[in-house]
């Protein structure tokens, strides 16, 4: 058994991503980050090693389009507070199912706080282009993301393949958004679990594995 190490966000749900702690590994550190959390799992590949890094919906880049989004969910905390931003955030983070769920949207917004909301806004505003810290590693790379994201689309999850220094495969998964490890729990457990045991992916060009 390996070592696995989480980085899930400031946005997750309350579980946050606890549910990959048991999984069985190959020797070796791995790193399962969700959203931001991918520039701290990519500093810390930097300084030790790693054998597999999995990102979740990764955000290494802010670009004019995001910067967008995000003053939208600004505007929403600073007109209608912590409803506001979740109003505005239904339509960006979740896939259809669970955007027309009354029940998932409770869920998480019961776990969002004001004060976490601007740290996270906060946060992602201040990433530049990080990528070249895919760069700083040999460690193999896993990208999940949501067919339907409409946060950070499917193109940024290509550029993250693109970039990264060791083999990298990425997988897009239908109905799911944003929130891809929640929406799609057991489909997102099944590739992690087989890519923490080492089980071969095929690359195709590109880093776009289906």
């Amino acid at each position: 058994m390996g070592e696995i190490r989480l980085f899930p966000g400031l946005l997750g749900p309350p579980a946050g991503l606890d549910f990959f702690r048991d999984l069985p590994s190959e020797e070796g550190l791995h790193l399962i980050a969700f959203a931001e959390g991918a520039l701290p799992a990519l500093r810390t590949a930097f300084q030790e090693e790693v054998r597999s890094l999995v990102l979740l919906s990764p955000i290494l880049r802010r670009d004019a389009l995001l910067s967008a989004k995000l003053a939208a969910l600004r505007l929403g905390l600073e007109a209608l507070g912590l409803e506001g931003f979740a109003r505005v955030g239904r339509a960006l983070f979740f896939g259809p199912r669970a955007a027309a769920s009354e029940e998932i949207f409770a869920v998480w917004k019961e776990g969002l706080s004001e004060e976490g909301v601007r740290v996270w806004l906060d946060a992602v505003e201040g990433i530049s282009d990080e990528r070249r810290w895919l760069r700083g590693t040999e460690a193999r790379v896993l990208v999940v993301q949501g067919a339907w994201d409409a946060f950070t689309p499917p193109f940024y999850g290509k550029e993250v393949a693109d970039f990264a220094k060791g083999e990298a495969v990425r997988f897009t998964l239908e109905e799911a958004g944003h929130l891809v490890p929640w929406e799609a729990k057991e489909e997102v457990l099944d590739l992690v679990g087989d890519f923490l045991l080492g089980e071969a992916f095929r690359p195709l060009p590109g880093g776009l594995a289906l």
